[in-house]
């Protein structure tokens, strides 16, 4: 069994692909979640695998202890799970009144529930029992820091028994400066990175920096983001649930996306409120905003503002409504090129410097004034942009295909994984 470990929306994204070709391929293949409050039944991406008989389950419910003190923490957790589901589907009425009034409680309840069961139960010994039961060929984590969730547990318990663990892309690596947020250290990438046996970066940049930090070289292999591979971006299109109200959108106006990116990633935030203002002011657009996955703390900065909120809405989707898509940092920049549609790269509102701006791969806009005038030009004619062609064959090359600008990405995904497993 090949097993593929999950914890968010984001790794999830970049995973699936993999799992989905693996399995198509005749490969028996597992996507446990390691993420107690993450809701699998609702992730189109893992009810989509399972159909297609991957195997798709909570790491905990699949493995559970019998012990009675185990099962009532569960029931604890699981508790805890369901009222700030309860919080987040309902937005007024007894319902959402009464599991309101116990979201705190439920929420440091089920905090406290799985730290017991942590410590208590999802030892090496524990992990070390799965990977028997499964026959574990090969492990497969995103890129997280080993001791969150039971990672430490299962890579302990990996070495122990030679199965190798592999860490694959949770994102895209465009930013080039080297500090892009406080976290990002060279003490922290080699901790989070070094205990893998292989690693799969999806650009060149990436496994630079890997090295710098002091990561092994014969460690990584470069080959491309399986998320963004056309492969993967035209069975996507089929499967992602559709929710944008197109009858309410004007065949006149400029259809317009501000995918933001994270506030600690050295944006300057005054300017990004004061660009959401702009958009809403003109009447040429419709626009609408969607922040971050993993915006974090950082979610009162999108409240009371004058766009719409569409965090709601998969990615997928809004690239496929929007004319134009607008982007900081977020790599979603590669699926909007990949759909011929105009990227305009916000530079005025971060610190950074990124691929696809050192590239010529995207229109970049450096104040307020310019952003306006791209976006009055567009709505004239959407063809017109000032980057050329051959900018974004070289970009997507490099992004999506690892530099090797005619590979088969999940092909070389797969076989990858399989050859980690005969060699070890």
């Amino acid at each position: 069994m090949y097993l593929f470990l999950v914890r968010h929306f984001n790794d999830i994204d970049h995973i699936t692909p993999v799992a989905w070709k693996m399995k198509t391929d005749g490969y028996p293949v597992a996507v446990y979640c390691m993420n107690p409050r993450y809701d699998i039944a609702n992730d189109y991406r893992l009810e989509f695998i399972k159909k297609k008989g991957v195997v798709v389950d909570y790491l905990y419910t699949a493995y559970r202890q019998g012990d009675p003190f185990y099962k009532f923490l569960q029931w604890l957790m699981n508790k805890s799970v369901g009222i700030q589901a309860s919080v987040r589907a309902n937005n007024r009425g007894p319902a959402y009144i009464s599991s309101k009034v116990f979201e705190q409680p439920a929420m440091i309840a089920g905090k406290l529930a799985y730290k017991l069961m942590r410590k208590m139960y999802y030892h090496t010994g524990w992990a070390r029992s799965i990977l028997k039961q499964t026959a574990a060929r090969v492990v497969c984590f995103d890129y997280v820091m080993p001791r969150l969730y039971v990672v430490d547990a299962f890579l302990k318990a990996a070495k122990e028994m030679s199965v190798p663990t592999v860490a694959l892309p949770h994102g895209i690596q465009l930013y080039t400066n080297e500090v892009t947020k406080p976290k990002s250290t060279d003490t922290r990438r080699f901790t989070k990175f070094n205990r893998f046996d292989y690693i799969i970066a999806p650009n060149q940049l990436r496994k630079e920096i890997l090295i710098k930090s002091g990561v092994a070289g014969e460690k990584i292999t470069v080959l491309g983001s399986a998320r963004y591979c056309s492969e993967w971006l035209e069975q996507n299109n089929k499967i992602v649930p559709k929710v944008m109200d197109n009858n309410g959108s004007s065949s006149e106006k400029l259809k317009v996306v501000l995918m933001s990116s994270k506030p600690q990633c050295s944006m300057d935030v005054a300017r990004m409120i004061n660009t959401f203002g702009i958009l809403a002011d003109l009447d040429e657009i419709e626009a609408c905003i969607k922040p971050h996955t993993r915006i974090g703390g950082s979610r009162d900065i999108f409240e009371n503002i004058q766009l719409p909120n569409v965090s709601h809405v998969l990615t997928a989707e809004l690239c496929e409504w929007a004319d134009v898509m607008l982007v900081v940092g977020s790599s979603v920049i590669t699926e909007a090129l990949m759909r011929g549609k105009p990227a305009l790269y916000l530079k005025y509102l971060h610190a950074n410097t990124t691929l696809p701006e050192e590239m010529g791969a995207c229109w970049i806009i450096h104040n307020e004034a310019e952003l306006k005038g791209a976006l009055l030009s567009l709505h004239t004619d959407k063809t017109q942009v000032p980057y050329e062609e051959k900018n974004i064959v070289r970009f997507i090359s490099e992004i999506v295909h690892g530099g090797a600008a005619s590979s088969d990405v999940l092909e070389e995904y797969k076989k990858f994984i399989v050859s980690c497993a005969s060699n070890a």
